[in-house]
Protein backbone atom coordinates (compact mmCIF):
# COMPACT_ATOMS: atom_id res chain seq x y z
CA UNK A 1 0.00 0.00 0.00
CA UNK A 2 1.40 3.43 -1.18
CA UNK A 3 1.17 5.94 1.89
CA UNK A 4 3.78 8.71 0.05
CA UNK A 5 2.78 12.24 0.83
CA UNK A 6 2.74 14.71 -2.13
CA UNK A 7 2.19 18.63 -2.45
CA UNK A 8 0.95 18.28 -5.62
CA UNK A 9 -2.73 19.56 -5.18
CA UNK A 10 -4.52 18.07 -8.18
CA UNK A 11 -5.03 14.98 -6.53
CA UNK A 12 -4.93 14.12 -2.82
CA UNK A 13 -4.23 11.03 -1.32
CA UNK A 14 -7.31 8.61 0.09
CA UNK A 15 -8.58 5.00 1.51
CA UNK A 16 -11.81 4.14 0.40
CA UNK A 17 -13.44 1.17 1.12
CA UNK A 18 -15.51 -1.40 -1.04
CA UNK A 19 -18.31 -4.01 0.01
CA UNK A 20 -17.77 -7.65 -0.95
CA UNK A 21 -20.59 -9.10 -1.39
CA UNK A 22 -20.27 -12.35 -1.02
CA UNK A 23 -21.32 -11.89 2.71
CA UNK A 24 -24.17 -9.93 2.75
CA UNK A 25 -23.86 -10.73 7.03
CA UNK A 26 -20.09 -9.92 6.77
CA UNK A 27 -19.60 -7.78 4.06
CA UNK A 28 -15.98 -6.98 2.80
CA UNK A 29 -15.01 -3.79 2.69
CA UNK A 30 -12.15 -1.43 0.31
CA UNK A 31 -9.96 1.15 1.18
CA UNK A 32 -9.01 3.00 -1.74
CA UNK A 33 -5.49 5.48 -1.41
CA UNK A 34 -5.82 7.71 -4.10
CA UNK A 35 -1.78 9.21 -4.18
CA UNK A 36 -0.69 12.63 -5.87
CA UNK A 37 0.76 12.65 -9.30
CA UNK A 38 -0.22 9.11 -10.12
CA UNK A 39 -3.84 9.14 -11.78
CA UNK A 40 -4.46 5.76 -9.89
CA UNK A 41 -4.59 4.70 -6.47
CA UNK A 42 -5.01 1.80 -4.11
CA UNK A 43 -8.58 1.67 -2.00
CA UNK A 44 -8.32 -0.39 1.20
CA UNK A 45 -11.58 -2.03 2.29
CA UNK A 46 -13.16 -1.10 4.81
CA UNK A 47 -14.90 2.32 6.12
CA UNK A 48 -14.60 6.56 6.17
CA UNK A 49 -16.93 8.61 7.68
CA UNK A 50 -16.16 12.67 6.50
CA UNK A 51 -16.82 14.76 9.58
CA UNK A 52 -18.67 18.00 7.92
CA UNK A 53 -19.95 21.29 9.10
CA UNK A 54 -22.97 20.62 11.97
CA UNK A 55 -26.01 21.12 10.17
CA UNK A 56 -28.77 23.09 11.93
CA UNK A 57 -31.99 21.76 13.21
CA UNK A 58 -34.71 23.33 11.74
CA UNK A 59 -36.92 23.31 14.62
CA UNK A 60 -38.34 26.30 15.24
CA UNK A 61 -36.68 28.67 17.92
CA UNK A 62 -39.88 28.28 20.16
CA UNK A 63 -39.06 24.31 20.47
CA UNK A 64 -35.48 24.13 20.16
CA UNK A 65 -35.58 25.06 24.37
CA UNK A 66 -38.10 21.58 24.36
CA UNK A 67 -35.51 19.76 22.29
CA UNK A 68 -32.43 21.31 23.54
CA UNK A 69 -32.30 19.29 26.74
CA UNK A 70 -33.03 15.93 24.69
CA UNK A 71 -29.73 16.04 23.09
CA UNK A 72 -28.32 13.10 22.43
CA UNK A 73 -24.41 11.83 20.97
CA UNK A 74 -23.23 8.57 19.42
CA UNK A 75 -21.05 6.31 21.33
CA UNK A 76 -18.30 3.88 20.80
CA UNK A 77 -20.71 0.43 21.09
CA UNK A 78 -19.67 -3.30 21.28
CA UNK A 79 -16.98 -4.87 18.37
CA UNK A 80 -18.69 -6.12 15.18
CA UNK A 81 -16.88 -8.12 12.69
CA UNK A 82 -16.01 -5.88 9.27
CA UNK A 83 -13.28 -6.97 7.42
CA UNK A 84 -11.46 -4.65 4.62
CA UNK A 85 -9.09 -5.02 1.35
CA UNK A 86 -8.06 -3.39 -1.65
CA UNK A 87 -8.96 -2.14 -4.46
CA UNK A 88 -7.60 0.39 -6.97
CA UNK A 89 -9.74 3.66 -7.91
CA UNK A 90 -9.36 7.73 -7.98
CA UNK A 91 -12.10 10.79 -7.64
CA UNK A 92 -12.63 11.75 -10.91
CA UNK A 93 -12.72 15.17 -9.05
CA UNK A 94 -10.43 15.11 -6.59
CA UNK A 95 -10.96 18.64 -5.27
CA UNK A 96 -14.66 18.94 -4.89
CA UNK A 97 -17.42 16.32 -3.74
CA UNK A 98 -20.80 15.67 -6.09
CA UNK A 99 -22.74 16.40 -2.88
CA UNK A 100 -21.90 17.31 0.82
CA UNK A 101 -25.15 16.20 2.99
CA UNK A 102 -25.75 15.79 7.07
CA UNK A 103 -28.15 14.70 9.40
CA UNK A 104 -29.42 16.22 12.92
CA UNK A 105 -30.09 13.50 15.10
CA UNK A 106 -32.28 14.05 18.41
CA UNK A 107 -34.35 12.23 21.07
CA UNK A 108 -37.39 10.66 19.30
CA UNK A 109 -39.55 11.37 21.87
CA UNK A 110 -38.94 14.82 22.97
CA UNK A 111 -38.79 15.25 18.66
CA UNK A 112 -41.99 13.78 18.34
CA UNK A 113 -43.58 16.01 20.96
CA UNK A 114 -41.61 18.89 19.26
CA UNK A 115 -43.14 18.07 16.15
CA UNK A 116 -46.28 16.32 15.72
CA UNK A 117 -47.84 16.64 12.95
CA UNK A 118 -44.37 16.53 10.61
CA UNK A 119 -44.16 15.25 7.78
CA UNK A 120 -42.02 11.56 7.87
CA UNK A 121 -39.97 9.71 4.80
CA UNK A 122 -37.49 6.74 5.41
CA UNK A 123 -34.48 8.04 3.69
CA UNK A 124 -32.47 11.43 2.34
CA UNK A 125 -32.07 10.94 -1.75
CA UNK A 126 -28.68 12.03 -2.99
CA UNK A 127 -27.21 13.31 -6.18
CA UNK A 128 -30.86 13.62 -6.94
CA UNK A 129 -31.91 10.43 -6.25
CA UNK A 130 -28.83 8.62 -7.91
CA UNK A 131 -28.01 7.66 -3.91
CA UNK A 132 -30.72 6.76 -1.01
CA UNK A 133 -29.24 7.32 2.23
CA UNK A 134 -31.16 5.97 5.68
CA UNK A 135 -30.62 5.28 9.07
CA UNK A 136 -31.67 1.61 9.83
CA UNK A 137 -31.96 0.60 13.51
CA UNK A 138 -30.93 -2.83 14.88
CA UNK A 139 -33.61 -4.59 13.32
CA UNK A 140 -32.68 -3.25 9.93
CA UNK A 141 -35.49 -1.15 9.30
CA UNK A 142 -35.45 2.50 8.28
CA UNK A 143 -35.80 5.21 10.98
CA UNK A 144 -37.91 7.87 10.26
CA UNK A 145 -36.93 11.03 9.53
CA UNK A 146 -39.24 13.94 10.78
CA UNK A 147 -39.39 17.47 8.45
CA UNK A 148 -39.66 20.32 9.84
CA UNK A 149 -41.56 23.53 8.98
CA UNK A 150 -38.54 24.66 7.01
CA UNK A 151 -37.24 21.65 5.19
CA UNK A 152 -34.96 20.59 7.50
CA UNK A 153 -34.86 16.69 7.90
CA UNK A 154 -34.14 15.30 11.99
CA UNK A 155 -33.65 11.87 12.79
CA UNK A 156 -35.44 10.44 16.25
CA UNK A 157 -32.81 8.45 18.19
CA UNK A 158 -33.26 6.07 21.21
CA UNK A 159 -30.93 6.49 24.01
CA UNK A 160 -28.58 3.03 23.75
CA UNK A 161 -30.07 1.83 20.56
CA UNK A 162 -27.76 0.73 17.85
CA UNK A 163 -27.81 1.64 14.53
CA UNK A 164 -26.47 2.16 10.84
CA UNK A 165 -25.61 3.77 8.12
CA UNK A 166 -26.78 2.61 4.54
CA UNK A 167 -26.27 3.70 1.04
CA UNK A 168 -28.40 2.33 -1.58
CA UNK A 169 -26.59 3.17 -5.18
CA UNK A 170 -29.47 2.94 -7.97
CA UNK A 171 -26.81 4.34 -10.68
CA UNK A 172 -24.33 2.56 -12.62
CA UNK A 173 -21.47 4.98 -11.59
CA UNK A 174 -19.07 4.08 -9.01
CA UNK A 175 -19.04 6.53 -5.60
CA UNK A 176 -16.66 7.23 -2.13
CA UNK A 177 -18.91 8.18 0.33
CA UNK A 178 -17.05 9.66 3.26
CA UNK A 179 -18.63 10.27 6.49
CA UNK A 180 -18.47 11.57 10.07
CA UNK A 181 -20.21 10.99 13.42
CA UNK A 182 -20.42 13.78 15.68
CA UNK A 183 -17.55 15.39 13.68
CA UNK A 184 -15.55 12.42 13.75
CA UNK A 185 -14.23 10.40 10.86
CA UNK A 186 -15.49 7.07 11.38
CA UNK A 187 -12.09 5.49 9.78
CA UNK A 188 -9.74 7.55 11.76
CA UNK A 189 -11.20 9.04 14.74
CA UNK A 190 -9.96 12.48 13.92
CA UNK A 191 -11.82 15.49 12.95
CA UNK A 192 -13.69 14.92 9.86
CA UNK A 193 -12.04 16.62 6.41
CA UNK A 194 -12.93 15.99 2.79
CA UNK A 195 -9.95 14.60 2.28
CA UNK A 196 -10.26 11.85 4.37
CA UNK A 197 -10.80 8.12 3.53
CA UNK A 198 -14.66 6.94 2.42
CA UNK A 199 -16.17 3.86 1.30
CA UNK A 200 -16.63 2.46 -2.12
CA UNK A 201 -19.97 2.59 -3.11
CA UNK A 202 -20.36 0.40 -6.38
CA UNK A 203 -22.69 0.99 -9.07
CA UNK A 204 -26.04 -0.51 -8.36
CA UNK A 205 -25.11 -2.01 -4.66
CA UNK A 206 -25.68 -1.12 -1.37
CA UNK A 207 -23.13 -0.23 1.43
CA UNK A 208 -23.65 -0.30 5.36
CA UNK A 209 -21.98 1.21 7.87
CA UNK A 210 -21.95 0.02 11.42
CA UNK A 211 -19.73 1.47 13.57
CA UNK A 212 -16.29 3.58 14.10
CA UNK A 213 -13.53 1.70 12.63
CA UNK A 214 -11.19 0.12 14.77
CA UNK A 215 -9.01 -2.72 12.70
CA UNK A 216 -8.68 -4.02 9.61
CA UNK A 217 -11.42 -6.60 10.86
CA UNK A 218 -13.46 -4.73 13.63
CA UNK A 219 -15.77 -1.58 14.00
CA UNK A 220 -17.11 -0.10 17.39
CA UNK A 221 -20.82 -0.29 16.82
CA UNK A 222 -23.00 3.05 16.67
CA UNK A 223 -25.58 3.67 19.87
CA UNK A 224 -26.92 6.74 20.79
CA UNK A 225 -25.86 7.60 23.80
CA UNK A 226 -26.20 10.88 26.49
CA UNK A 227 -23.69 13.77 25.40
CA UNK A 228 -21.57 12.70 28.76
CA UNK A 229 -21.17 8.95 27.08
CA UNK A 230 -20.93 10.17 23.14
CA UNK A 231 -17.26 9.69 21.52
CA UNK A 232 -16.66 13.17 20.44
CA UNK A 233 -16.78 13.91 24.98
CA UNK A 234 -14.45 11.48 25.37
CA UNK A 235 -11.62 11.65 22.63
CA UNK A 236 -9.23 14.06 22.16
CA UNK A 237 -9.81 14.96 18.60
CA UNK A 238 -13.57 15.26 19.38
CA UNK A 239 -15.73 18.39 19.80
CA UNK A 240 -18.75 18.59 21.53
CA UNK A 241 -20.27 21.20 20.02
CA UNK A 242 -20.73 18.77 16.76
CA UNK A 243 -22.91 16.45 18.89
CA UNK A 244 -25.99 15.01 16.73
CA UNK A 245 -24.63 15.35 13.48
CA UNK A 246 -23.98 13.00 10.68
CA UNK A 247 -22.25 13.98 7.80
CA UNK A 248 -21.89 12.94 4.53
CA UNK A 249 -19.73 13.49 1.22
CA UNK A 250 -19.90 11.59 -1.97
CA UNK A 251 -17.33 11.68 -4.57
CA UNK A 252 -17.34 9.97 -8.08
CA UNK A 253 -14.67 7.29 -8.67
CA UNK A 254 -13.10 5.48 -11.54
CA UNK A 255 -12.06 2.07 -10.69
CA UNK A 256 -8.67 1.29 -12.73
CA UNK A 257 -9.70 -3.03 -12.39
CA UNK A 258 -12.66 -4.29 -10.77
CA UNK A 259 -11.04 -7.72 -11.48
CA UNK A 260 -8.90 -6.90 -8.29
CA UNK A 261 -11.43 -5.74 -6.19
CA UNK A 262 -11.28 -8.08 -3.86
CA UNK A 263 -7.29 -8.26 -3.16
CA UNK A 264 -6.46 -9.19 0.28
CA UNK A 265 -4.41 -6.02 1.94
CA UNK A 266 -1.22 -7.45 3.93
CA UNK A 267 -0.75 -4.20 5.59
CA UNK A 268 -3.74 -2.52 6.82
CA UNK A 269 -2.08 0.50 8.33
CA UNK A 270 -4.23 -0.13 11.99
CA UNK A 271 -2.86 2.75 13.55
CA UNK A 272 -4.58 5.11 11.32
CA UNK A 273 -7.96 4.17 12.85
CA UNK A 274 -10.29 5.18 15.61
CA UNK A 275 -8.54 4.86 19.30
CA UNK A 276 -10.71 4.10 21.91
CA UNK A 277 -12.70 6.77 23.73
CA UNK A 278 -11.34 7.71 27.64
CA UNK A 279 -13.85 7.92 30.11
Amino acid sequence: MMNTQSNDQTCSKHFIFKTNFNNEKYPMHHLLNIEAKKPWAKLLGGLCLLSLLAACSGIPAQQQAETSSAQLGTQWGEGLESSVQNVEASRISPQQAEQVASLTYRDAKALNQALPNAARQLNLPLLQGAIEWSVLDENDRPIPLLRTAQGQLVLGGTNGARYTLKFQNLSNRDYEIVSTVDGLDVLNGQAGRLNNTGYLLNAHRSLTIKGFRKSQDEVAAFRFATPDLAYAANTPAGDTRNLGVIGVAVFRVALKDKSKAMQANPFPADSTYAQPPRY
